[in-house]
């Protein structure tokens, strides 16, 4: 590229350009970036700015677009919001009419390094994300440069893309970095990209880390071992930790000192959520509309700070799973919810907290000033008073907080919030600039030299001040005036009628249309006194501040500390505000299998209801009596509310949050899964049957007798017969693995009803309670015992606004399907061995013999071996047996 640049300024852009061949380059010039080249066709495309050329010499003119460097941050954030990454070239010395400037790349932008407080949403993690495999083995490790948050987790499976598929929807990043051979595998990025928002970029220096993770690791934390990490034989987790901290130090261009851990945690640490879960659980996104309004965080999110907000996130997607841990959160939120006054008082309080975290990030890579010091100290004046006020509660999670909280009696040690809120009020003046390089930020009394250099600025400018006086005085020129600009320094201005009175000692500098610009040699004298003393002040002032920042950044653990203590404290207040509004009850933490709720509502649907009532309804789950509950009835009725609702009570509880209900019982889930019928998930590749028999088949494999199942209207994606068979069989295998999940299993499928007979100690029959006034039906959204006799399809059609002529001929349809016994169950009484379909044409068909007539169409013969045929003989027969025995017992006991 070098050979078709002719000036020695483009000659320097190409060899920096050669050194981050995937960035966008920002070459600074002056007040402006500039982008050329491709670059500059890509900026003005994305930004909507202006191409424009620049001349090359004997090259001629090439593409050249340019954005002012103090609205940079506002076309980083578009830029990077659309997939680029951006290399800030910046002036590393003053220009001058000697040579060239040097220049260099002082950070580099990307989705996941984004940390522009415009750029970034307050409540949100920018997580980025590492992420390796090796044979059943997966290494995936999170940072959020933005806050110093960075995690790690190396994770064995059979299910591995399906493990990456949850994560990432758990974690959701903004970007991934993989190594080289992953990056150019088709098949691996088809998974990835099941998060939509994140981007995917290869890292070349991956290996460069990996190979010797271990020393690189140790050299950056300080320490000699990693086992206190849990990380000290995890090769792969190792590798992804160092490819990631790496990729941070070569983007941030410093050493990232704010990341100060590495956190190992498992799957299992938490209350397990896979994607469909989140999805359907709408938990931060609505299905239909992708919007945040009418899911569960917009109920729930009451925080004041962006740091609680952040936290709560986390709390969502990760609830507890240890009963002292939740019952230790439960114990917070209710003394704070007795003792409003107090709770009122911190609320307050909260208001004026900045985001602590994200100011400690932006000072630890170089991008702080002044201003977010005095930030930090007024943010620390309050935790000091935050403090005061925790000393008035007892439980024992607030007095761990207040403890956290490390004040000084002395105010002398950096090593307490005292001494840091000390050490700013002293150095830091309380209104600085923005800029750290032009003075004006930093105490009287700090340092001798600067006091004495701004006795003379300050005398200097009296003494214009009083030469503009004389020479106005000695010329006779009252509009003579005396300024400053960068360019010419300091002059007299003279209007052009007053020329005939200038004094012939008077240099002239600049012609204006109106008037005349003139130096003196005194002037010049003292300009060189002034400016002198003003570069010095400058540099002394830059050196102090971030000779500051060096001190309080040895105490990023203290202060990073604080702010998770603010966070939590912040948390627990919004719920027992939510609590208090909402008449939320505190749920009983139990080890045992079972959940019993007594007049549970759904605290999304209850908030969007308005001014019409919701109606409670109860639950009782365990793993003998009410394994599982079969709940039939009309669309609109409200299944899906109702089965819903009770998994986000459970996963309120377990996240230590009161519930809406009049009673909870909460037997500590480990898994929630929630399998929605296909047409329920209209996200793009979520609606075939296929992707819903993939999730029921995760569920099976995974689900353990702690589990929480929601079963959705399964099977409806197919055939009617093929979809009763796989909810029928689903269902029983359910009840009848070693596994005992409790499960809530809704279904349009009345011919299911029959199960509560074969397996009465496991299943239970419930509908959705429909009154009928005059042929229509009335939905009362009441659970009772029992199956639903009539699912109202057309009058919820006609609800709908189908048009009158579609209705008046489904009715007709109906009434003579329903005459020929259409889609009915019958038990026959004498002589029968099993459950039967009615046909249309009158014959009935045995729902075994036809399970059994499924299961061998779908077998090769033809690839099998004999030995292979006589085990599938065998398992047929043994099943056949099963349900012919199962009925016999149903028709002696009728």
């Amino acid at each position: 590229m070098q050979d078709s640049f002719s000036t020695p300024m483009m000659k320097q852009y190409s060899d920096i350009k050669e050194q981050y061949p995937d960035c966008l380059l920002f070459y600074r010039m002056g007040d402006f970036y500039e982008l050329f080249l491709e670059d500059a066709h890509i900026g003005a495309r994305v930004l909507n700015i202006t191409l424009t050329g620049k001349a090359n010499g004997k090259g001629g003119r090439i593409p050249m677009a340019g954005v002012p460097y103090h609205a940079v941050d506002t076309y980083l954030a578009k830029l990077v919001k659309a997939g680029y990454k951006v290399a800030i070239c910046e002036q590393l010395s003053p220009p001058n009419k000697k040579g060239l400037v040097k220049r260099d790349v002082v950070r580099i932008v990307t989705p996941g390094t984004m940390l522009d407080e415009k750029a970034l949403e307050k409540k949100e993690h920018n997580y980025l994300i590492s992420l390796t495999t090796k044979k059943k083995n997966i290494a995936l490790t999170i940072a959020d440069v933005s806050t110093g948050y960075f995690a790690t987790t190396e994770i064995t499976s059979d299910f591995k893309n399906q493990i990456i598929i949850d994560e990432l929807s758990r974690i959701h990043p903004r970007e991934c970095i993989l190594p080289e051979f992953l990056y150019n595998d088709p098949e691996f990025l088809q998974i990835l990209k099941t998060e939509k928002e994140m981007n995917i970029f290869p890292y070349a220096q991956w290996d460069v880390y990996a190979t010797d993770a271990k020393k690189f690791l140790h050299e950056h934390f300080g320490i000699a071992t990693l086992a206190g990490f849990g990380l000290e034989n995890n090769s792969l987790a190792l590798e992804t930790s160092a490819a990631l901290l790496g990729y941070l130090k070569e983007t941030q261009k410093g050493p990232v000192q704010h990341i100060k851990k590495i956190e190992s945690y498992t799957t299992h640490d938490y209350l397990s959520l896979d994607r469909s879960t989140i999805i359907n659980l709408e938990l931060f996104t609505t299905i239909r509309e992708h919007d945040s309004r009418g899911t569960l965080l917009s109920v729930m999110d009451g925080t004041i700070t962006a740091m609680g907000g952040r936290l709560l996130k986390e709390w969502m997607r990760k609830p507890l799973l240890n009963k002292n841990e939740i019952d230790a959160r439960l114990d917070a939120v209710e003394e704070l919810f007795e003792k409003q006054p107090e709770r009122s008082k911190i609320l307050a309080l909260l208001k004026e907290v900045s985001d602590i975290e994200r100011l400690i990030s932006r000072c630890s890579v170089g991008l702080g000033n002044a201003r977010d010091l005095i930030n930090l100290k007024n943010s620390l004046e309050i935790v000091v008073e935050i403090k005061k006020v925790l000393k008035q509660f007892d439980t024992s999670l607030l007095q761990k907080l207040e403890t956290m909280i490390r004040l000084s009696l002395t105010n002398k040690s950096l090593e307490t919030i005292d001494g840091i809120i000390t050490l700013i009020e002293t150095i830091i003046v309380p209104e600085p600039p923005i800029s750290i390089r032009d003075g004006g930020m930093i105490q009287k009394g700090v340092d001798k030299e600067l006091d004495k250099l701004h006795h003379i600025v300050n005398g200097s400018r009296d003494w214009i001040f009083e030469l503009e006086q004389k020479e106005r005085e000695k010329t006779g020129i009252n509009s003579l005036k005396i300024r400053f600009n960068k360019v010419f320094g300091f002059y007299i201005e003279v209007s052009k009628s007053h020329l005939h009175s200038v004094p012939k000692n008077y240099m002239r500098k600049q012609t204006l249309v109106s008037a005349e610009r003139f130096i003196t040699q005194e002037l010049k004298e003292h300009e060189e006194i002034i400016l002198t003393a003003e570069e010095r002040i400058n540099d002394i002032e830059f050196n102090i501040f971030q000779k500051t920042l060096s001190q309080l950044l040895e105490h990023v653990s203290l202060l990073q500390e604080t702010a998770f203590t603010i966070a939590t404290l912040d948390c627990l207040v919004n719920f027992s505000e939510i609590a208090e509004k909402k008449r939320y009850v505190r749920p009983e933490i139990n080890l045992n299998s079972q959940i019993t709720i007594r007049n549970g509502r759904h605290p999304v649907v209850e908030t969007l209801l308005n001014d019409k009532q919701f109606v409670p309804n109860d639950v009782s789950l365990d793993s003998n009596d009410q394994q599982l509950l079969l709940l039939t009835g009309p669309n609109m009725a409200g299944k899906s509310v109702y089965i819903r609702q009770n998994a986000l009570l459970v996963l309120m509880s377990q996240m230590g949050s009161f519930v809406p209900a009049e009673k909870a019982e909460i037997g500590i889930v480990d898994q929630i899964f929630v399998r929605s019928g296909a047409s329920d998930v209209i996200t793009s590749g979520l609606s075939t049957f296929m992707v819903e028999m993939v999730e029921t088949a995760h569920i099976l494999h995974h689900a353990t007798s702690k589990s929480l199942i929601i079963m959705d209207e399964i099977g409806r994606g197919t055939s009617t017969y093929d979809g009763i068979s796989i909810a029928w069989a689903v269902a029983e295998y359910l009840v009848s693995n070693k596994e005992k999940p409790k499960t809530l299993f809704a279904t349009h499928y009345h011919e299911l009803q029959a199960l509560e007979e074969q397996y009465p100690k496991r299943i239970k029959n419930y509908h959705m309670s429909v009154s009928d006034d005059k042929g229509e039906p009335v939905f009362l959204h009441t659970i009772l015992p029992g199956g639903a006799s009539h699912s109202f399809g057309v009058a919820v059609a006609k609800l709908a606004g189908i048009p009158e002529q579609v209705i008046k001929r489904a009715n007709e349809l109906l009434k003579e399907l329903e005459s020929r016994g259409k889609a009915k169950v019958d038990f026959v009484s004498e002589n029968a061995e099993g459950v039967y379909l009615s046909h249309p044409t009158g014959v009935q068909i045995n729902l075994a013999d036809h399970l059994i007539h499924k299961e061998l169409e779908n077998l090769d013969i033809a690839r099998m071996t004999p030995l292979e045929a006589l085990n599938v003989l065998a398992d047929l027969k043994e099943k056949l047996q099963l349900f012919t025995k199962e009925n016999k017992k149903y028709i002696e006991a009728d």
